[in-house]
């Protein structure tokens, strides 16, 4: 029984291994950068960065887009944690034409790209400075998934003995 217990753990560490592999890389430039620090200070200018947050509106120029962003901070794959605090906001700058027709309001985004300066707007009535990014590497994420809910497959293992010895297994949901 023992041996067949030190197969089953083996295998199952090796599992676990292999869907810890995530594919996500290491941020660019400084990951505690927020886009709140840039709109302060000016500076920063020509480093690069990944941001990312929420949609706030679109603007469709003749050379470019423009993405405003409230921006969140970013999990260590990019993906914008929208459940902390925003941290600024930003304005995205895409070369080119950028169809958002199908991205509202409210769509979760990272990208990485050049800070390019600052520029003055407005947020409602108040004025606000607004770090610029350019950016050729845009992410759409999807959906967040609602709480109490769980995305899938979801993979569970588990060990257990009892009076006709030690067994374990493996399930997944789709």
């Amino acid at each position: 029984m023992t041996a067949r217990f030190a197969i089953a753990a083996t295998l199952s560490t090796l599992l676990l291994a292999g869907c810890a592999t995530t594919g996500c890389e290491p941020p660019p430039g400084n990951p505690d950068l927020t886009p709140d620090q840039v709109a302060a200070t000016g500076g920063h200018t020509g480093e690069r960065q990944r941001w990312g947050g929420t949609l706030a509106s679109v603007r469709n120029l003749a050379d470019r887009t423009e993405l405003e962003v409230v921006s969140y901070p970013l999990d260590r794959c990019g993906e914008p944690r929208t459940g902390a605090r925003p941290i600024g906001r930003f304005i995205l700058v895409k070369p080119g034409y950028l169809e958002t027709a199908d991205r509202p309001t409210g769509s979760r985004l990272s990208a990485t790209g050049i800070i390019t300066g600052t520029r003055d707007g407005q947020v409602g009535g108040t004025p606000y400075r607004f770090p610029l990014l350019q950016t050729s590497e845009l992410r759409w994420w999807a959906d967040e998934t609602p709480a109490g809910t769980y995305r899938r497959p979801w993979v569970t293992i588990g060990i257990g003995g009892g009076s006709g010895g030690v067994g374990g297994g493996i399930g997944v949901l789709f």
